[in-house]
């Protein structure tokens, strides 16, 4: 078996930090909506709170 590079390294924890990015700046935006009062998202499920018709 090949031994993988260094450049594979960082490449695979390049893509998780901007994997973990994005799904910090989308659960601060679902959160900000929430704290505003606005509809949020539910990825199809449906749910019965405050507010919400």
């Amino acid at each position: 078996m090949a031994e993988a590079g260094i450049e594979i390294f960082i490449a695979t924890a390049v893509c998780l930090g901007m994997t973990i990015a994005i799904y910090f700046g989308e659960r601060a935006y679902r959160y900000k909506r929430i704290k505003e009062g606005k509809h949020v998202g539910t990825y199809g499920m449906t749910f019965e709170g405050e507010g919400h018709p």
